[in-house]
């Protein structure tokens, strides 16, 4: 979970990812003085379970909210690893359900939601992600095939001359979400904040995705969930103390 309050003279507050479960969503809320019934907008990242598990609780705090996502988040969504398959890993029937208490917008492209935030819409695949993907699967005419994840998107904020990038999992790349966030806000430094799901990729793909990261003008990432410890440490190597551990509780505040 996410909270962003964006202030350039009117407040605009989004909500972005919704953890496990919703006791979580309500404890950490609570503990971090988030009032939910302050946000104007929520953004689902992607479809996984430990992104999406909150969002049933969360819809009756924030009835008729819009809710921003990408179309294929609807896709049913399995995990293939070490030969066996883990069934439901996205959209519980529950949350499918408790989606119509919530504007549903669904989009591939990109919205500026209030001047200065952008949800990204569906990420171009520039960089290779495919450390990011792999084992995950979906149905097609009754056929599991590689799922690509095109669902995985993020947020973009534009403080002064910088951009604040949130990602959720980063399944589209992390290089790929910069890349948009940069181009979309016109700015020449970008500010990482999430999971950049780096927990099982090799060592020669952690060290190229870092380099693309400074290539797209990144110049501070502040990483958790599964961003893993080789991850952290690559990121570390790189960007010294530019480079935060983030955690329940974590507070960021950017200003002009």
């Amino acid at each position: 979970m996410v909270f962003v309050n964006y202030d350039d003279g009117s407040s605009y507050s989004v909500l972005m990812d919704f953890g496990t479960s919703g006791r979580i969503l309500l404890y950490n809320s609570a503990v971090a003085e988030v009032n939910l019934r302050s946000v104007d907008a929520v953004v689902l990242s992607h479809r996984h379970y430990d992104h999406s598990g909150g969002l049933a609780r969360l819809s009756r705090t924030l009835k008729d909210k819009p809710i921003l996502a990408h179309p294929d988040i609807l896709k049913p969504c399995y995990s293939v690893r070490n030969g066996s398959a883990r069934f439901n890993v996205g959209l519980s029937p529950e949350i499918r359900e408790s989606m119509s208490n919530f504007e549903l917008v669904l989009l591939r492209d990109h919205i500026e939601v209030s001047p200065g935030v952008w949800f990204l819409g569906e990420i171009e695949r520039y960089y290779d992600n495919n450390y990011a993907v792999k084992g995950f699967k979906t149905l097609h005419e009754g056929s599991l095939i590689e799922d690509r994840m095109l669902d995985d998107t993020g947020l973009a904020v534009k403080i002064g001359d910088r951009a604040l990038v949130i990602a959720g999992c980063s399944h589209s790349g992390i290089s790929n979400i910069a890349r948009k966030a940069r181009k979309l806000t016109g700015v020449a430094e970008v500010i990482v904040l999430g999971g950049l799901h780096l927990a099982q990729a090799e060592l020669q793909d952690i060290e190229r995705v870092v380099g693309e990261l400074e290539a797209e003008g990144v110049v501070e990432v502040h990483v958790g969930h599964c961003t893993g410890l080789k991850g952290e440490a690559a990121l570390l190597r790189k960007f010294g103390d530019k480079m935060r551990k983030i955690h329940s509780g974590y507070r960021l505040k950017l200003t002009y």
